[in-house]
């Protein structure tokens, strides 16, 4: 068959052949648009600057992109928001002021390595307008807020953070106004030992962050056992020891102390606990004499303070009578105050 008769074939009735050719293209054009599907994302904005600037203003209006993904309806399911990354790069800029700035989406490299087709990606907005000023660098103290009580009988020192710096990294105007920064709070409720927790520095201005591959600090807060001070009025004293023989001239004497401890000890401290003496053994015979006054407490608690540390005695003959009867068989120590006569 000649050229000829091939082009009078193909140009018999064109305009038939040509729509039915038309037709086939739209059929085939809307039978894969039926096999695609549109999944809709709302990505965080990140932005790079790895130059001397960084953002100062316009990241509040476009805090979130909104990114479309088309693609065949049996691949769609495999992309997730984490696999999507929108982000604009001020690196390149060098002078302060008003950029617009393209907005970039990338891939996790899980999507790359799928290699779907066919893959169309669309961004919402895809310019971003901002702000950008100078980067500095300023170190700034980390404090932590310790929450609730710790258990009775024990109190909490200030908290300690390791490390107890750390270094922002943001526009000049901001960082100026920054003189510390939060961590994660720790809470000592109940607590009998001490409390110790790893957290991290709380950021919440997207303008700043931290610089460090590892930002965590081990806050510790000491739990100590918590002391009391307790006084005790109006105690008589006991002489021990003394004589039948001899007798007190006078009237009977009180202690005023005061006693510390830990807070659990010392609340639960009565009167028979403790004992108030004056040790008479070595008076023999009528006389003036200063006794030492001795305080016995249990172990755990000790005297902070009293009133009187030397008991000063009027020692004289006991005179007998039908009230106290003298025993020829010799005396015997009496342990309180108030058994032996006072004469007047």
């Amino acid at each position: 068959m000649s050229i000829n008769q091939l082009l009078a074939k193909i140009t018999k009735n064109w305009p038939v052949k040509a729509i039915c050719f038309v037709l086939a293209v739209m059929i085939c054009f809307f039978h894969q648009l039926s096999l695609l599907d549109r999944k809709t994302f709302s990505v965080p904005l990140e932005v790079r600057a790895n130059g001397n600037m960084v953002p100062v203003s316009g990241l509040e209006q476009v805090k979130y992109i909104r990114v479309k993904v088309r693609t065949r309806r049996d691949q769609i399911a495999s992309i997730v928001e984490k696999d999507l990354r929108a982000f604009v790069d001020v690196s390149a800029q060098i002078k302060e002021g008003v950029y617009d700035f393209p907005v970039y989406i990338e891939l996790d490299d899980k999507i790359v390595q799928l290699d779907l087709e066919p893959l169309e990606i669309y961004n919402q907005p895809d310019i971003v307008r901002l702000q950008i000023q100078k980067k500095v660098t300023k170190p700034v103290p980390l404090y932590s807020s310790v929450l609730g009580k710790a258990a009775h009988g024990y109190k909490a020192l200030s908290a300690e953070l390791e490390p107890s710096f750390i270094t922002l990294c943001g526009p000049e105007s901001m960082l100026e106004q920054i003189d510390k920064i939060p961590v994660g709070a720790v809470s000592i409720e109940g607590a009998d030992s001490s409390v110790s927790k790893i957290v991290s520095p709380l950021n919440t201005n997207a303008y700043i962050s931290f610089l460090g591959e590892k930002n965590s600090v081990r806050v510790s807060v000491p739990v100590v056992v918590e002391g009391s001070v307790r006084e005790f009025t109006g105690v008589p004293v006991f002489l021990d020891n003394l004589s039948s023989q001899l007798a007190v001239s006078g009237e009977a004497v009180t202690i005023d102390f005061s006693v510390e401890g830990k807070l659990l000890d010392v609340e639960k401290l009565s009167q028979s606990d403790f004992r108030v003496s004056a040790d008479c053994a070595f008076i023999t015979e009528p006389g003036i004499y200063e006794v030492p006054v001795h305080i016995e407490l249990p172990g755990s608690i000790s005297v902070s303070s009293q009133s009187l540390t030397v008991y000063v005695l009027n020692i004289v003959h006991r005179e007998p009578d039908e009230n106290f009867p003298m025993d020829n068989g010799g005396s015997e120590p009496t342990g309180s105050m108030l058994k032996i006569p006072v004469l007047s």
